[in-house]
């Protein structure tokens, strides 16, 4: 007779707890500058019916030093809370259930999920003929609270300066943890089980650091400052050795990590103004923006300043308010930094399609009224024709 089974599965709570610390230890980095250790640890029990968490780590700020290594290890405490299997035939059976269970974490710097896998066998069970009474009698058997996983450790160690460029930023890293566990009774006749399981993971989640090699001591003062939205000044001063041959760079990055130059400068060897450059904010970006300032000698020896960080954004960009946002149907736009040019304006449902499309032309006003629209959420782009510039607004129609 083929199988007869229902099947419960079923997540429970232990407790949630969030614990971060931070921890030091030392090695050494590079130029014998003393080596760190930032730690977080978190440790999770999974709540009733959830196979599927998300984990944040925060992200490592530049501005404080480098990092040579990310690790990420997890430890699994796994319980089968209950397991029970009940003959229902009218004939003696035996019966066989396998357990089987997948922890997986993914997210940045992990080219391939973290896991770990278990296989379980419980019996070989000799259950008697069903005595109609559910969940007892020599028909039926059952286990509890059996730790089949008790301190798993599993570990990931990234190390490539490419991978590690990711962590770098003042927000975080979003990890994804799962558990996939199955059951396989094996029976010859008829009959209903049950299992429960629970979790209880630490995640700890580390950064090997160096801090950040300082300039000579011939570097003084850098400074950033905001001088508008989308410009700033970097200064430093210097007392320069008319002996040593170099020259400096000063350098932007986005992420914290990868710079690119921004300008250069010869020595001063009258040791009278101090260097500065002025960074404008290009093709709109907009954001945390980080600078530093490379001092490059002629034998190729580089060193580097701390690193410095503003938040700019392109004056250029086009910027515009939906009015009235929301809107009993009257699509219209506000501008907020441009009083002349010509527009090309796209409106998108949220299939993507295109419900209006238009040229307008900004002269000497700064509210214009665009199309009518039936209830729904839109996407509004406005592109200036001339620079190529979008933004897009999101618009509700109630």
């Amino acid at each position: 007779m083929k199988p007869l089974y229902s099947r419960f599965f079923r997540v429970t709570p232990l407790f949630f707890l969030l614990l971060f610390f931070i921890s030091n230890t030392y090695a050494q980095c590079p130029d014998g500058q003393p080596a760190g250790q930032t730690a977080f640890d978190t440790t999770i029990a999974t709540p009733p019916g959830i196979t599927t968490m998300q984990l944040k780590f925060p992200k490592f700020d530049p501005s404080s030093g480098m990092v040579t290594c990310v690790r990420l290890c997890i430890t699994i405490t796994g319980v089968v809370d209950t397991m029970s299997i009940e003959n229902t035939s009218f004939s003696p059976q035996t019966a066989d259930v396998f357990y089987y269970r997948n922890d997986q974490i993914t997210g940045p710097g992990l080219s391939t999920p973290l896991t770990n896998s278990l296989t379980h066998h419980y019996g070989q069970y000799n259950l008697a003929a069903d005595d109609l009474t559910p969940g007892s009698g020599l028909d039926f058997v059952s286990v509890s609270k059996d730790t089949l996983l008790n301190q798993e450790l599993v570990c990931r160690t990234i190390s490539d300066s490419a991978t590690i460029a990711q962590f770098y930023g003042i927000d975080s890293v979003t990890y994804t943890y799962d558990i996939i566990a199955t059951v396989s009774p094996i029976s010859s006749g008829n009959y209903n089980f049950s299992v429960g399981t629970s979790a209880f993971v630490n995640f700890r989640f580390e950064y090997c650091t160096c801090p950040p090699v300082v300039l000579p001591s011939n570097i003084n003062q850098f400074n950033v400052t905001k001088l508008t939205a989308d410009k700033a000044e970097l200064k430093w001063s210097g007392f320069d050795d008319p002996y040593a041959n170099y020259f400096y760079e000063a350098e932007v990055s986005r992420d914290g990590h990868n710079f690119s130059r921004i300008g250069s400068f010869q020595k001063n060897t009258d040791n009278s103004d101090p260097y500065r450059l002025v960074y404008r904010a290009v093709n709109g970006e907009k954001g945390i923006h980080f600078f530093r300032i490379k001092q490059v000698y002629a034998t190729g020896q580089s060193k580097y300043s701390n690193i410095k960080q503003v938040t700019l954004e392109n004056s250029d960009f086009p910027k515009f308010t939906l009015y009235p946002n929301p809107s009993d149907g009257i699509v219209g736009i506000k501008f907020d930094n441009i009083l002349n040019g010509h527009f090309n304006i796209f409106i998108y449902n949220t299939q993507g399609q295109v419900m209006v499309k238009k040229d307008i032309a900004a002269m000497e006003t700064s509210y214009i009224e665009v199309a009518t629209l039936q209830r729904g959420v839109y996407w509004v782009r406005l592109t200036d024709v001339k620079s190529q510039l979008s933004s897009v607004n999101q618009l509700l129609i109630k």
